[in-house]
Protein backbone atom coordinates (compact mmCIF):
# COMPACT_ATOMS: atom_id res chain seq x y z
CA UNK A 1 0.00 0.00 0.00
CA UNK A 2 1.50 3.44 -0.78
CA UNK A 3 1.30 6.47 1.42
CA UNK A 4 -1.14 9.01 0.07
CA UNK A 5 1.34 12.12 1.40
CA UNK A 6 4.19 10.40 -0.31
CA UNK A 7 2.32 11.28 -4.10
CA UNK A 8 2.16 14.96 -2.84
CA UNK A 9 4.11 17.66 -4.39
CA UNK A 10 6.82 19.14 -1.95
CA UNK A 11 4.25 21.93 -0.93
CA UNK A 12 0.69 21.08 -0.69
CA UNK A 13 -2.47 23.24 -0.31
CA UNK A 14 -4.58 22.05 2.87
CA UNK A 15 -7.62 20.48 0.23
CA UNK A 16 -4.63 18.40 -0.84
CA UNK A 17 -3.09 17.03 2.16
CA UNK A 18 -6.84 17.00 3.69
CA UNK A 19 -7.91 14.65 0.86
CA UNK A 20 -4.82 12.27 1.48
CA UNK A 21 -5.04 12.40 4.79
CA UNK A 22 -9.24 11.94 5.69
CA UNK A 23 -10.23 11.12 1.74
CA UNK A 24 -12.44 13.75 -0.21
CA UNK A 25 -15.65 12.89 1.95
CA UNK A 26 -14.25 14.21 4.74
CA UNK A 27 -11.63 16.84 3.14
CA UNK A 28 -14.16 19.56 3.42
CA UNK A 29 -14.21 19.45 7.61
CA UNK A 30 -10.62 18.25 7.84
CA UNK A 31 -9.67 21.82 6.57
CA UNK A 32 -12.04 23.59 8.30
CA UNK A 33 -11.84 22.04 11.99
CA UNK A 34 -9.07 20.01 12.23
CA UNK A 35 -6.17 21.58 10.77
CA UNK A 36 -6.74 24.88 13.00
CA UNK A 37 -6.96 22.29 16.18
CA UNK A 38 -3.68 20.44 14.90
CA UNK A 39 -1.01 23.75 14.26
CA UNK A 40 -2.03 24.34 17.88
CA UNK A 41 0.15 20.78 18.39
CA UNK A 42 2.55 21.80 16.02
CA UNK A 43 1.11 21.02 12.52
CA UNK A 44 3.10 22.71 10.39
CA UNK A 45 1.96 25.83 8.53
CA UNK A 46 1.70 27.40 5.65
CA UNK A 47 5.23 28.85 4.08
CA UNK A 48 3.98 31.73 2.45
CA UNK A 49 6.63 31.71 -0.66
CA UNK A 50 5.54 28.51 -1.30
CA UNK A 51 1.73 29.11 -0.74
CA UNK A 52 1.51 25.57 1.34
CA UNK A 53 2.72 23.22 3.76
CA UNK A 54 5.98 21.09 3.30
CA UNK A 55 4.52 17.96 3.27
CA UNK A 56 7.95 16.40 4.75
CA UNK A 57 6.85 18.39 7.73
CA UNK A 58 3.64 17.09 7.56
CA UNK A 59 4.51 13.62 7.43
CA UNK A 60 7.15 13.76 9.89
CA UNK A 61 4.18 15.67 12.57
CA UNK A 62 1.92 12.40 11.33
CA UNK A 63 4.47 9.77 12.59
CA UNK A 64 5.07 12.10 15.74
CA UNK A 65 1.71 12.15 16.10
CA UNK A 66 0.41 8.29 15.38
CA UNK A 67 3.76 7.41 17.45
CA UNK A 68 5.56 6.20 15.25
CA UNK A 69 8.89 8.20 15.64
CA UNK A 70 8.66 6.61 19.36
CA UNK A 71 9.42 3.11 17.96
CA UNK A 72 7.87 -0.23 19.46
CA UNK A 73 8.47 -2.43 21.58
CA UNK A 74 8.66 -5.81 20.62
CA UNK A 75 8.63 -8.81 22.60
CA UNK A 76 11.77 -10.67 22.42
CA UNK A 77 13.80 -12.84 24.04
CA UNK A 78 16.21 -11.18 26.10
CA UNK A 79 18.54 -14.50 27.10
CA UNK A 80 17.71 -17.16 29.46
CA UNK A 81 16.12 -16.45 32.41
CA UNK A 82 18.36 -17.83 35.98
CA UNK A 83 16.31 -16.82 38.69
CA UNK A 84 19.11 -18.55 41.15
CA UNK A 85 20.83 -15.60 40.42
CA UNK A 86 18.64 -13.41 42.86
CA UNK A 87 18.36 -16.03 45.07
CA UNK A 88 22.23 -16.09 45.27
CA UNK A 89 22.41 -12.77 45.67
CA UNK A 90 19.70 -12.60 48.87
CA UNK A 91 21.77 -15.55 50.01
CA UNK A 92 25.14 -13.96 50.06
CA UNK A 93 23.16 -10.86 52.00
CA UNK A 94 21.64 -12.90 54.19
CA UNK A 95 25.61 -15.04 55.29
CA UNK A 96 26.49 -11.13 55.66
CA UNK A 97 23.81 -10.63 58.30
CA UNK A 98 24.11 -11.37 61.82
CA UNK A 99 22.89 -14.50 62.25
CA UNK A 100 23.02 -15.14 66.57
CA UNK A 101 19.73 -12.94 67.24
CA UNK A 102 21.85 -11.46 69.66
CA UNK A 103 21.07 -7.93 72.14
CA UNK A 104 22.44 -5.13 72.46
CA UNK A 105 24.37 -6.41 76.05
CA UNK A 106 25.32 -9.67 74.32
CA UNK A 107 26.76 -7.90 71.24
CA UNK A 108 28.75 -5.54 73.53
CA UNK A 109 30.27 -8.13 76.01
CA UNK A 110 30.76 -10.37 72.61
CA UNK A 111 32.84 -7.34 70.43
CA UNK A 112 35.11 -6.83 73.82
CA UNK A 113 36.14 -9.92 74.34
CA UNK A 114 37.18 -10.14 70.68
CA UNK A 115 38.98 -6.63 70.62
CA UNK A 116 40.41 -7.89 74.06
CA UNK A 117 41.39 -11.81 74.05
CA UNK A 118 43.19 -11.33 77.69
CA UNK A 119 39.81 -10.68 79.11
CA UNK A 120 37.86 -13.95 80.61
CA UNK A 121 35.61 -12.80 83.01
CA UNK A 122 32.06 -11.03 83.14
CA UNK A 123 33.58 -8.82 85.77
CA UNK A 124 36.46 -7.31 83.34
CA UNK A 125 33.84 -6.63 81.02
CA UNK A 126 31.80 -3.45 81.24
CA UNK A 127 28.36 -3.77 81.33
CA UNK A 128 28.17 -7.56 81.87
CA UNK A 129 27.14 -10.46 84.04
CA UNK A 130 27.60 -14.37 84.02
CA UNK A 131 23.70 -14.05 83.24
CA UNK A 132 24.98 -11.95 79.63
CA UNK A 133 28.05 -14.30 79.51
CA UNK A 134 25.26 -17.90 79.50
CA UNK A 135 23.29 -16.20 76.99
CA UNK A 136 26.42 -15.92 74.52
CA UNK A 137 27.13 -19.33 75.84
CA UNK A 138 23.34 -20.67 74.44
CA UNK A 139 23.58 -18.80 70.92
CA UNK A 140 27.10 -20.73 70.79
CA UNK A 141 29.17 -17.57 70.45
CA UNK A 142 31.21 -18.51 74.00
CA UNK A 143 31.80 -21.53 76.19
CA UNK A 144 32.49 -22.24 79.18
CA UNK A 145 35.99 -22.42 80.84
CA UNK A 146 37.45 -22.96 83.98
CA UNK A 147 37.67 -20.73 87.03
CA UNK A 148 40.26 -18.40 87.92
CA UNK A 149 42.35 -18.39 90.62
CA UNK A 150 40.43 -15.78 92.28
CA UNK A 151 37.27 -18.13 91.65
CA UNK A 152 35.61 -16.54 88.75
CA UNK A 153 34.48 -18.15 85.53
CA UNK A 154 35.91 -17.71 82.57
CA UNK A 155 34.63 -17.35 79.11
CA UNK A 156 36.15 -18.86 75.81
CA UNK A 157 35.17 -16.78 72.96
CA UNK A 158 34.32 -19.48 69.99
CA UNK A 159 34.95 -18.73 66.08
CA UNK A 160 30.95 -17.92 65.60
CA UNK A 161 31.27 -15.84 68.21
CA UNK A 162 34.30 -14.10 66.33
CA UNK A 163 32.48 -14.55 63.00
CA UNK A 164 29.37 -12.88 64.11
CA UNK A 165 30.82 -9.49 65.45
CA UNK A 166 33.18 -9.34 61.81
CA UNK A 167 29.23 -9.81 60.32
CA UNK A 168 27.86 -6.89 62.86
CA UNK A 169 31.02 -4.82 61.65
CA UNK A 170 30.28 -5.99 58.49
CA UNK A 171 26.64 -5.23 58.46
CA UNK A 172 26.56 -1.93 60.61
CA UNK A 173 29.51 -0.47 58.74
CA UNK A 174 31.67 -0.91 61.95
CA UNK A 175 29.37 1.26 63.81
CA UNK A 176 28.45 -0.08 67.08
CA UNK A 177 24.49 -0.04 67.80
CA UNK A 178 23.31 2.14 70.52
Amino acid sequence: MTDPLSKLPLFATDREIATAVVGKERAAMYVKVVIPMLERQGFPRIDPLHDGRPTLLVRRFYDGYLGITAGFQVAAPDGEENLGVWKGRRQARNERKPQLDLNTRCVNALRYMVEHPDVTTSAEIPGATDFTMRELVDKGALREGKKDTQGDRTWIVLDAGREEIARYNDWHGGKRRR
